[in-house]
């Protein structure tokens, strides 16, 4: 009978959406708006040492608020630890405060969002479970894996991972299978701006060895092999944090029930030559809520961020990596980046080229003197800056 209820619940929360929420990306074709909420960990649970739990519903429910005040906005991607603990009665809490959002959602899962293998109870959802809950309850993602993808208008692509465990931990870990769905998604849309969505960053904004993912190294390998703009937007460590990486932009975002209760408005406007980054940075209206929440909170300064963290403009690569490779590739050779973070990058220009046995002579020729009319004549100069933007 309860399990009955609950698919009557999900099944109207699923009508709704569908009615309010339709996911149709505005007709413009070189921006992109969207929201970036992270951790909200929607709980009925009295506070813990540093989470608001007993305030995340109102955290939500004022984001929507001002999500609602917004203009033209594209999606609101949850970068998961949308719920606490993994029952039913919290994603439940969950789907009732986004019937609220005007706007289209997107998911992707954090380590509270489904039980481990080694932490499952008849009460909690798997993560086939809670894939099953997304695709319907929101007609905009109807994906069967907890890793997904999705082209949108004009040159924009969202790839979806999930970074979790199958044993119990707050470790990250990218499964082979998803190495080769990153490494396939990335090599299709080489000429597009790529959005990676994920729980757990695989660039740390500060180090914790109980939180990195632990074969980052095999997932900066993929990265590695392209130069299109690329920007990764993550959670889990609740800190806000925004740093930048030859071509890929790494970006982590605060959480909703902890300090500073934060969330991230992003417009991206994607030229021929470059591409542009707008961060917003929007706090909670909740000032009472916020204050304890920072009172709580020790090393407040570290997870609010600095003001470039926060609100700023970042210009994406331009042509000059871009061009290199192009016309390395078409002498037949081939273009090489390896980058450990801290170190930095690493780049091998391989070019096949054979030697002649018999020496060539060349005789001298009569020198020819000519004037290049240059007139109306579009001129590429390429060069390198100290901030190593080309």
């Amino acid at each position: 009978m309860i399990k009955n209820i609950k698919n009557l619940f999900f099944t109207l929360v699923a009508v709704f959406l569908t009615a309010t929420s339709c996911f149709a990306f505005s007709l413009r074709e070189t921006t992109l708006k969207f929201v970036q909420i992270s951790d909200s960990h929607i709980s009925e649970r009295e506070n813990t040492s540093f989470k608001m739990l007993s305030q995340s519903k109102n955290f939500l429910k004022d984001a929507i608020e001002q999500i609602n005040k917004e203009e033209a906005i594209d999606f609101v991607m949850f970068t998961g630890d949308m719920v606490d603990e993994p029952y039913y009665d919290s994603y439940r809490d969950f789907w009732m405060l986004l019937y609220e959002l005007k706007y289209p959602v997107l998911m992707t899962l954090g380590n509270h969002d489904a039980h481990f293998e080694d932490s499952k109870n008849e009460d909690s959802v798997s993560v086939e479970e809670v894939v099953k809950l997304i695709s319907d309850c929101n007609p905009n993602q109807k994906q069967n894996k907890s890793y997904w993808s999705v082209g949108l208008r004009g040159n924009f692509h969202i790839i979806a991972l999930d970074l979790r465990t199958d044993k119990i931990s707050s470790n990250g870990y990218i499964s082979e299978e998803q190495l080769k769905f990153l490494d396939k998604e990335l090599n299709e849309n080489k000429d597009k701006v790529v959005l990676i969505f994920e729980h757990h960053p695989v660039l740390e904004p500060f180090q914790s060895d109980s939180h990195k993912v632990l074969n980052a190294q095999d997932y900066f390998d993929v990265l590695n092999k392209y130069t299109n703009p690329i920007a990764i937007f993550s959670g889990h460590y609740h800190t806000t944090k925004i740093t930048r990486l030859d071509n890929i932009i790494h970006v982590s975002s605060p959480s909703l029930v902890t300090y500073p209760n934060a969330f991230r408005i992003v417009n991206i406007t994607n030229y021929r030559d470059r591409t542009i980054f707008d961060f917003y940075f929007k706090e909670t209206k909740l000032k009472e809520a916020q204050a304890e929440a920072k009172a709580n909170t020790i090393a407040a300064a570290t997870f609010a961020g600095v003001e470039k963290d926060r609100n700023t403009t970042i210009e994406g690569t331009g042509l000059g990596l871009a061009i290199t490779k192009q016309l390395i590739e078409l002498m037949g050779g081939k273009i090489l980046v390896h980058t450990v973070y801290g170190e930095g990058s690493k780049f091998t220009v391989v070019i096949n080229q054979s030697i002649e046995k018999t020496p060539v002579i060349v005789e001298p020729k009569t020198e020819i003197k000519t004037t290049l009319d240059l007139k109306d004549k579009k001129i590429l100069i390429l060069g390198f800056s100290t901030t190593g933007i080309a």
